[in-house]
Order: structure tokens, then sequence, then C-alpha cells
């Protein structure tokens, strides 16, 4: 008797999902790419079997972890696979694909976030940074950088502080950055289980890439919340629109190189130019990329490929 090729992968990756949560804690290799093999369990089973097999196989693969490593698992889990479910999900019941990857990678941006709190909570203590600041400075000295520095205007002391706001800044923005993170886990594991399963659904192009209209308005609370946390001296208010502005920034370059490179192809653009645009873009390029950014932000809405909404 022989084993068809889907049959083993399903059996395989129910495997993945008993054992790797607990795999990835005793072997310490629980991380990003931990969680895509995770993820792509999730499909693959709930493809084949339903959302709700996928979700019993990963949830003893969890519990599983729990009860062998007792409490302190929860420092090495990551939750971002589960996302994978309200894909897979949305997958089944039909949903439009735009719709179905933003809520998606909303709930992933939310889990990988959650992680991060409470050392963001707790933030960097001033010893650490202080060996930071100081192992950085003597990097600049031993490879002169410093005298350089120092023949520009720049003393130490403006160094240190300098590196103190860097601090400062990255600890503020840890929660995007996992966010970020947990979107590209999850937008790889979708794009690549759509490309092997296309016989089943629609292949979109990259210059036809949107999300829902509405996704706009994450990018509205972002804004609101720095400029109500700005002005009522709000932290937590404030580092809240930050890290939204950061995770839509992202969003948004990616939509606004698919909107840019679907305006290049109009035949109605001369070619010279499309390649003088894309000159301009090489020579000035960090006023393109925030102009890209504000493009893809701005075809949330304008939609300026004129591309059929899906309800």
């Amino acid at each position: 008797m022989f084993i068809s090729d889907e049959l083993a992968r399903d059996y395989l990756a129910r495997m993945i999902l008993l054992t790797f949560p607990g795999v990835g804690i005793a072997m310490g290799t629980w991380g990003f790419f931990w969680e895509v093999f995770l993820l792509f369990s999730v499909f693959i089973v709930g493809r084949r079997k339903g959302v709700f097999t996928a979700a019993f196989f990963l949830a003893i693969g969890y519990i599983a972890a729990l009860v062998i490593f007792k409490i302190e698992a929860i420092n090495y889990l990551g939750f971002v696979p589960l996302a994978g479910l309200l894909g897979v999900f949305g997958w089944q019941k039909g949903w439009p694909i735009r719709v179905n990857f933003f809520w998606s990678v909303v709930v992933a941006a939310v889990l990988g976030m959650v992680q991060t709190l409470p050392f963001v909570l707790q933030g960097f203590d001033a010893d650490t940074a202080n060996v930071m600041i100081n192992t950085t400075v003597q990097q600049y000295h031993a490879s002169g950088l410093l005298e350089i520095m120092k023949q520009q205007g720049i003393d130490e002391v403006q160094i240190r502080d300098l590196l103190q706001q860097g601090i400062d800044i990255y600890a503020l923005v840890i929660p995007s950055i996992a966010a970020i993170l947990a979107i590209i886990e999850f937008g790889f594991v979708f794009y690549v289980m759509r490309r092997w399963f296309k016989g089943d659904m629609e292949w979109i192009p990259f210059t036809r890439w949107r999300l829902p209209w509405y996704a706009v308005w994450g990018a509205v609370l972002g804004i609101a919340c720095y400029l109500l946390g700005d002005q009522f001296s709000w932290p937590v208010i404030r580092g809240i629109g930050i890290n939204l502005m950061v995770v839509y920034a992202a969003f948004t370059l990616v939509l606004g190189i698919s909107a840019y490179l679907y305006l290049l192809q109009s035949p109605r653009i001369p070619r010279f130019l499309k390649w003088a645009l894309i000159l301009v873009n090489f020579i000035y390029f960090m006023f393109s990329f925030v102009s890209i950014i504000i493009f893809g932000l701005f075809d949330l809405v304008m939609n300026f490929r004129r591309l059929p909404e899906e309800s």
C-alpha cells in the first residue's frame, strides 16, 4: 500500500504541529523559521482537514510544551502561527484575498507585539544601556572613527547622547519591529501557499496587490494617537501611535511600490519618461522612499489603479 505525497505531507504537518513547540524550546531553536514551519503546517493541515483539525493539533502542541516546561515556556513560545488559523478559515469561507490577508496579518502583528510588551514595560536598565554605549564608543575609538568625528566638531559626550537617544528609540519601537517580522512571516507563507495551490484560487500579480480601503483607518488611528499623546504628554498613547505608524510605513511601502510599478507599465507613459523617473528615484533615494510610502497610503483611499473593490 502506497501513501500519496499529499497524505505524507499531511502526516508530516501534523507531526510538526504536535512536536515543534516543545522541541523548539528544548533545542533553543524557536524563532522566525520555526514559526514559518508551523505556519506552513497549519495551512497544509487546514487545507486538507479543515481549520478545526489544524487548531486541535496546534493546541495540543502548545499544551504539551506548557506541560513539559511549565509556565517558563511562555517566555519562549511564539504565537504568530495562530494567525494561520484565521487565514485558513477565510480561505475555506471564500473571503476575498485582500480581506483574508489583511485581517490575518492584523492578528499576526498583534500576536507578535504581545510578546514584546513585558520587555517594553521593563525597558533597558541603566547598566545595560551604559554597557552598550561603552562598547560602541570603544569600537569607534579602535576603528579611528571617533577621531574623525571629533575633527568634525562632535565630541564623545555628544556621541554618547546620540547613542542613548538611539537606544531609547529602539526600545520604543520594539513592538512595531516584532509586528513587522510577524507580518513578514505570515505574508511569506501566505504567498507561497497561494503559489502552491494556485489551481484552487485566483492568482494576483504583485502590481495588483492592494488592501481593503478601510485598512487606512489603522494609519489614521496611529497619527491620532501620536498627536494626542504628544499634545497631552501621554507616553503610552504616543508610543502606540509611533508603533502603528512604523507598521503602516512598512505596509504602505510595499503597496506604494506595487502601485508605482503598475503605473510605470502604462503604455500611455513614454518610455524615456519612465527611465527618467527611475533615474530620479535613485538620485533622490530618500525623497523617493518617503514619497512611495505616502503614495501607497493614499492609494488605499484613492485607488489610483482603479482596481475593483472586494466586499
